[in-house]
């Protein structure tokens, strides 16, 4: 067996701050996970070293939220966990229920009936009825969340839900598929550029900073269309992003869901030896911190002065790129601190899924034996 990789001294010059509602986050989210019920026995039992009461607890979401949203009010922290407990739900679990009979089809007609719980209007849609956690989760958080919003906004926000949901049914037309005849079998990414890409456009990390304005205020069109403003996002999603792959790496080895890794596509396109690789990709994720930090303090306030804004950053625009900056130190800070990354138990019986918010699209997987979900 291999030995465990060295975790570098990762570069991080932002400071991580703790939410002060941290523990009413955590009484509420599992209130509510159990009245949704994602975490109810149908679900808890499928694969229970992935996603069951004990691991939902080791992993500490609300910690995680709490350090990438330190300050959110009560209300706003409570309504961002439930937010991320359901896209983790979902990438860990609810979509690749599915496997069990490659049912690609029901995955698919499932993704849009979730869609429809978003609607841009805001409006009821007292005829649409939940039929399972997922589908309770969204028609709960939606009518929280959407009021406030433009619809431009709106459209923003569903967006990134709608790609999240995709990248999961893309895994889903990329597993293994063992023993079919005629059937090509792809085992997942082998170019770096391209497993960032689908890192950063169908990960969650999109929606996590699109709901960051929820509590800080709207960033206007103009703003957000800006090239040093999606760098700086950009920068953000691949910073959380390629730091879960380092210290998540030796926990998929030994899952055998290594596949698509960052450390392991690197090793792969390379042919270097798995700690050279963690240090290469250290390497590749130390230039996006420094990307996000320059981006933020000096292309930024330049773009802003040559569209001619009156005055000086405009108090929520910097807020928010602050706010982006405290996050990833906040998500580095959960990483040493949650329990979701442990080796698993020998001969444990788990999925064979991603092990971070929104790394679904980067893990094509082979089926496992499980329960499907009701539709």
């Amino acid at each position: 067996m291999d030995a465990p990789v060295r975790h570098p001294a990762f570069h991080m010059p932002f400071a991580a701050r703790t939410n002060p509602h941290l523990e009413q986050a955590r009484q509420h989210v599992k209130q509510w996970a159990h009245r949704v019920g994602l975490l109810a026995p149908e679900y808890t039992t499928a694969w229970p070293e992935r996603w069951s009461e004990r691991k939902f607890d080791e992993a500490d979401f609300p910690l995680w939220t709490a350090m990438t949203h330190p300050d959110a009010g009560a209300d706003e922290l409570n309504l961002v966990t439930d937010w991320h407990v359901a896209l983790w739900f979902v990438d860990d679990l609810f979509l690749p229920l599915f496997r069990q009979h490659n049912d690609h089809r029901t995955a698919r007609r499932q993704v849009r009936r979730l869609l429809q719980f978003l609607p841009v209007d805001a409006l009821p849609r007292p005829h649409l009825v939940p039929r399972n956690p997922v589908e309770r989760a969204f028609a709960d958080l939606w009518p929280k969340t959407a009021p406030t919003m433009t619809p431009g906004w709106r459209m923003r926000f569903r967006g990134d839900i709608d790609r999240f949901l995709h990248g999961v049914l893309w895994e889903l037309d990329h597993i293994e598929q063992e023993g079919r005849p005629g059937t090509a079998v792809r085992k997942g990414i082998v170019d770096p550029i391209e497993f960032v890409h689908v890192r950063r456009e169908f990960g969650g990390l999109p929606m996590t900073s699109t709901l960051m304005e929820h509590g800080l205020g709207e960033i206007p069109d103009g703003i957000h269309r800006l090239r040093p403003f999606q760098s700086a996002l950009h920068a953000f999603a691949d910073i959380i992003s390629l730091h879960n792959d380092i210290v998540s790496y030796d926990r998929e080895v030994a899952e055998g869901t290594v596949d698509n890794n960052g450390v392991e596509v690197l090793r792969k396109a390379l042919n270097c030896d798995r700690q050279r690789a963690v240090d290469l990709l250290n390497a590749q994720l130390t230039a996006r911190v420094n990307t996000l930090q320059h981006t933020v303090d000096t292309e930024m306030p330049r773009a802003l002065e040559a569209e001619d804004l009156p005055g000086p950053l405009p108090p929520w625009i910097a807020a928010y790129l602050e706010a982006l900056k405290t996050a990833t130190a906040g998500s580095y800070a959960w990483h040493t601190q949650t329990g979701r990354f442990r080796k698993p138990p020998l001969r444990a019986r788990i999925p064979q899924g991603p092990t971070g918010l929104g790394t679904s699209a980067a893990h094509p997987t082979r089926p496992a034996t499980a329960t499907r979900p009701g539709h």
